[in-house]
């Protein structure tokens, strides 16, 4: 709450929190005070959607906020139009101005996608239900297999569905959704938004928009991840669900997809499609057991032994180790310096013994290949297995996949170097 003197001095100038004001030469919209600033201070959210704190030499009210409607409008449909389902998760992408909370939230009523995104209804029906409200790195295992169920109980009484989530963890849901409805026989697009909904560079409406039009304009089936293919606001790449990553902080062209190609585009500026369907002719399977008792350790100069103690300390049925260059990790001793790295190699064996213990590369592009140098072959022989052309988060999700879905280590092994979705390659091709 602001000061008695700020209170006093927004009174005069008869301004309430939500009103567009001038602060100093700043103008923006006046949020409430968070309880941690300055006393002294007003708080203003700019166009480009900062805050900033100022001390009111000059207060001047722009605009009073628009009041809410009680009542909604009611949603147009149409016959000559597809249906398009929206499922709820949270994220940044369902995110609006909150006046009470000083910021943006991810909570709202399914309805108000078509208030926020009226664009939407121009192309098809829209329909909307909530699975949950969270910001994406809150999303737990558990959280995949209900959106998995949710999609596979209504995938035949829409013409596509629209997931939006959150971006942090997007690409390990696309993963996940990709093992458990494989070859789905309906078009899933996973949608996130780098800005959120309230401000002037948002992706929100121009993602939603093209997922709609792809899923309404092709004959796309599967699990994919629609995102901004540039940094400005032209194309949306469509994505394969199994081989999205996320690949940077805040660019909104954050998404790309790793040792695979596209699967279409969307010029949003000329509203066309781009589509080269390249699916299998295979039947379709649910099968959503997942088991998350797995590992994942970074290899970096420093590891030490009492590390890998650890992970075998907890009985992990599955471990990830996310090595360097092609696979590899320290295992050669030959000073007093790295006398240790022959018994990290012996514990990755002990490891290996009563675990999956599998080998992916911090290296993104590209391929495991422990054939190559010593280093590789020695942890090969310890009983680590390959992650071929998986990128770790990819890896991560497939481990848990393949345990859960088989009643042995051996069972799990073969599970996880089988190419379920277009997740492996058996060769990566190079593009510069």
């Amino acid at each position: 709450m602001y000061s008695s003197e700020i209170q006093s001095l927004l009174k005069q100038e008869d301004i309430e929190v939500g009103d567009r004001v001038n602060v100093n030469g700043f103008e923006g919209v006046l949020m409430p005070k968070p309880d941690k600033s300055s006393t002294e201070t007003v708080i203003l959210k700019l166009d480009s959607g900062y805050n900033l704190g100022l001390e009111p030499e000059e207060l001047e009210l722009l605009e009073k906020k628009e009041q809410e409607e009680v009542e909604k409008t009611d949603i147009p449909y149409s016959e000559d139009k597809p249906d398009i389902l929206v499922l709820h998760t949270g994220g940044t992408i369902a995110s609006r101005v909150s006046y009470e909370e000083g910021g943006v939230k991810p909570a709202f009523d399914p309805e108000d996608l078509v208030e926020m995104y009226p664009e939407l209804t121009e192309i098809c029906n829209v329909h909307s239900e909530v699975i949950a409200q969270m910001l994406s790195e809150d999303m737990e295992p558990g959280h995949w297999r209900d959106i998995a169920e949710k999609i596979d109980s209504v995938k035949d009484s829409y013409d596509g569905i629209i997931i939006g989530h959150g971006t942090d963890t997007l690409g390990y849901t696309g993963a996940a959704l990709n093992f458990m409805l494989q070859n789905i026989d309906t078009g899933v697009l996973l949608v996130g938004s780098q800005r959120s909904s309230d401000r002037p560079s948002s992706d929100a409406a121009i993602n939603l928009y093209s997922a709609a039009k792809f899923l309404t304009e092709t004959e796309f089936n599967g699990i994919g991840v629609c995102m901004h293919e540039t940094s400005d606001d032209s194309t949306c790449t469509v994505l394969p669900g199994s081989k999205a990553r996320k690949m940077h902080t805040s660019r909104r062209d954050a998404f790309k997809s790793v040792n695979r190609e596209a699967l279409g585009s969307v010029n949003y500026e000329e509203d066309t499609v781009e589509f080269e369907d390249t699916r299998r002719d295979a039947e379709y399977v649910k099968n959503l057991d997942i088991d998350s008792n797995v590992g994942f350790i970074k290899v970096r100069p420093g590891m030490t032994v009492e590390e890998i103690d650890f992970l075998i300390e907890q009985d992990y049925n599955g471990v990830i180790i996310e090595g360097t260059g092609l696979g590899h990790m320290p295992v050669n001793s030959f000073d007093s310096k790295t006398e240790h790295h022959e018994k990290i190699l012996e514990k990755v064996e002990e490891l290996a013994e009563n675990c999956l213990v599998v080998m992916t590369s911090q290296c993104i592009n590209g391929r495991i290949d422990m054939d190559v140098y010593d280093a590789g072959l020695k942890i090969k022989d310890a009983g680590v297995i390959e992650a071929k052309d998986m990128h770790p988060e990819l890896a991560y999700v497939k481990l848990m996949w393949s345990l859960g879905n088989s009643e042995s280590l051996e069972q799990a092994e073969q599970l996880f170097t089988k190419d379920i979705g277009g997740e492996v390659t058996e060769r990566s091709l190079y593009h510069e």
